[in-house]
């Protein structure tokens, strides 16, 4: 873009306070999410590769409990996304299928302290970790290697975690890695789309380690029964009612406040350096991933014209 060899490029939002000349900046909205994955189950099993599968620690409720109330969403989208972005309390905040019951108070590290102590975790031995028998309250976090943003947000989610006793160990991987190892370790996903059906891949037991959808092996037949029906549904306003109890039901769901199989933190706006002779009209609230999602509405771009102040 600096080069002048582009009319628009894509940034990530570490770039966004700096500027291009004959360019503006464009931020779109979007379902773009990023959030933590946790291991659901103990440690003991393997996939049929022979990766392992659970993790002890991320298999307390608690645990993922006390990571969800004590991360401030608000926080990552000022420190890390230069404030282009928005907290994330599931994967389809905003959209009409979305249960606003979801949304909590973060930050709140006292909270999240109270829960640990409640499920019996304490730190005995003053190493600033609680533990919980001979289990200290510690695990690994991966995220792709070469992606700066989702490293950025796991170091300060591994940084907040210290004050309420949990050690996260930050690492960056491959994807062939990271597909290895994401059955036994929380991992930094993204996802995001125009389409609620993708809440059945990301927690439905019979996803359970099926690419990267629920890498965790999540499973709850009350959630699942939710997700079935809204699977069966004859209409779509019946449809949007089962997704939003899946999510939350008074008593049992997929979210925070239910199992909290995964920490969201949240959706990102995408940047674009754009020409300032291009016109590219009102995007539309973009998916997760890249390049495309910018041109869906190209019918309505327009290139201005030799500096008479009009498109053409």
């Amino acid at each position: 873009a600096k080069a002048g060899e582009v009319d628009m490029a894509y940034i990530p939002s570490a770039f966004g306070k700096q500027s291009v000349p004959g360019m503006r900046l464009v931020a779109v909205k979007t379902v773009d999410n990023r959030g933590i994955v946790f291991p659901y189950r103990p440690s003991g099993e393997q996939t049929e590769e022979g990766y392992p599968i659970g993790n002890d620690v991320t298999a307390d409720l608690a645990v993922r409990k006390a990571v969800n109330v004590a991360v401030d969403r608000q926080l990552l989208v000022e420190g890390v996304l230069e404030g282009y972005g928005s907290p994330a309390y599931s994967a389809v905040d905003g959209l009409p299928w979305w249960n606003e019951q979801t949304v909590f108070e973060d930050g709140n590290v006292d909270e999240a302290r109270r829960i640990l102590a409640e499920a019996g975790w304490s730190d005995a031995d003053g190493d600033g970790v609680v533990e919980k028998g001979s289990l200290k309250a510690e695990f690994t976090l991966l995220y792709p290697a070469g992606d700066g943003t989702r490293q950025a947000l796991a170091l300060a989610v591994a940084d907040r975690l210290k004050e309420v006793g949990i050690r996260v160990h930050v690492d960056g991987k491959s994807w062939d890695d990271i597909r290895r190892l994401m059955h036994a370790n929380a991992v930094l996903l993204g996802f995001g789309s125009h389409d609620p059906t993708e809440m059945y891949h990301l927690y439905s037991s019979a996803f359970q380690g099926i690419d990267y959808f629920n890498p965790g092996y999540y499973g709850n037949p009350v959630v699942d029964a939710w997700l079935n029906k809204a699977m069966m549904a004859r209409t779509e306003e019946e449809a949007i009612e089962y997704w939003k109890l899946a999510q939350w039901d008074g008593e049992n769901g997929m979210s925070a406040l239910g199992d909290a199989p995964w920490a969201w933190l949240v959706n990102i706006d995408h940047l674009y350096f754009v020409d300032e002779r291009l016109d590219i009209g009102q995007p539309g609230i973009q998916p997760h991933g890249h390049g495309w999602p910018i041109t869906d509405n190209i019918a309505e771009w327009r290139w201005h014209n030799d500096g008479n102040g009009g498109f053409e």
